[in-house]
Parts: C-alpha cells; sequence; structure tokens
C-alpha cells in the first residue's frame, strides 16, 4: 500500500509540472451521475475543484448507493451512502480541464441493502414478506477512465468508467465475495 500511494504521488507530481500558463476564470464545477440514477436507483452529487495544470480534484456523495450494478435489478431497497474522492488528470493541450482524463480514487461506503427474497407464511400474522440486509460498507480504492466535453465554457458532459476493490469491511456473504466494483458514470455538470 506504501509503494501505491508512493507511485502516485511521483505520478501527479511529474504531471503537475508544465511550462504553460492557464488563466482559471471558472473553478468549480457541479455535477451528477444520471446512469446510476437510472440504471442502479442512486443519487449522487459531485463537486470537482479545478487546479492549475489541466487537474481537478473531486468529491462526491451517493446516497441509496449499490455495490456496482451487480444487484440493481434484485435489490428491495438501499440505505447506503457512500463518499469518494478522486485526483483528476486531464491530457489535453489547452488547459480547459477537459478532453480525455485518468484518475485514482478512494471511496467509502457505509450502509445496509435489503433483498426480498420470496414469501413465507407465518400462520399468527398470516402471509409475511422474508427480508433480508446485507452490510455493504468497506472501503475501497481504484481508478477510472473518461472524457469530459465542456459546452459555451459553462456546461459539461462527461462519460467515465471505473474499477475499483474492496479492501475490507464488506459482508462476504452478499454477492459471493466479489470483491471487484465497476461503475459507469454520464455525468451533466455546471461549471462556475
Amino acid at each position: 500500500m506504501k509503494k501505491a500511494i508512493l507511485i502516485f504521488l511521483i505520478f501527479t507530481s511529474f504531471v503537475s509540472f508544465s511550462q504553460e500558463e492557464e488563466n482559471l476564470s471558472k473553478q468549480n464545477e457541479l455535477s451528477s451521475n444520471l446512469f446510476d440514477l437510472v440504471v442502479a436507483g442512486s443519487f449522487n452529487i459531485n463537486y470537482e475543484r479545478l487546479f492549475e495544470n489541466n487537474q481537478s480534484l473531486i468529491l462526491s456523495a451517493t446516497f441509496f448507493d449499490t455495490y456496482g450494478y451487480f444487484d440493481a435489478g434484485y435489490l428491495d431497497r438501499s440505505e447506503a451512502f457512500s463518499l469518494k474522492a478522486a485526483y483528476i488528470i486531464y491530457f489535453k493541450k489547452e488547459k480547459d480541464h477537459a478532453g480525455f482524463n485518468f484518475y485514482p480514487l478512494l471511496k467509502i461506503r457505509t450502509g445496509k441493502v435489503y433483498v426480498d427474497d420470496g414469501y413465507f407464511y407465518d400462520y399468527v400474522n398470516d402471509e409475511s414478506l422474508y427480508e433480508f440486509s446485507y452490510d455493504i460498507g468497506g472501503f475501497s480504492a481504484g481508478f477510472g477512465l473518461g472524457h469530459k466535453w465542456l459546452f459555451n465554457n459553462k456546461f459539461t458532459l462527461t462519460v467515465n468508467g471505473e474499477i475499483a476493490r474492496n479492501l475490507g469491511g464488506f459482508n462476504d456473504d452478499y454477492l459471493e465475495g466479489d470483491n471487484i466494483e465497476p461503475r459507469f458514470g454520464i455525468n451533466f455538470g455546471y461549471r462556475f
């Protein structure tokens, strides 16, 4: 883990050296992943702080989170919440924080998801729903790739994919202990 952190710090310091100057008139961006909302029923809000040299830091909060998309059609409800931080590096000559990008990410999730697994007959209370709950809390690390388009220096459209590995605290009975979580995004944003 120490080696990975050291490599990340060296990489970001190497990429941050640039000879072009840029004018950051707009340094903030708010966006939301509509793909998650439609496919998984999760609502998220992202805040991106734009830095010089085509780099930025994004903080994301997701309500009603799911573990990837494995369980999207299987869940009855989700009470999970997650926070994610990512350091984005844009690979475009123009310093407008758009184009192809790469980002390492860290994510922490807490909460439970509930699954309806059928009905059982209770003679005292009549028919009752049998429900399982799974704790999907834990910590994960990974990376993502994406592309951002900037319109009128105000609106953004981002398409991205990311993959993260669960590093602990995950209920192994849930999804047969699958520790790799893929995510995709179609984010619409506003830069100010």
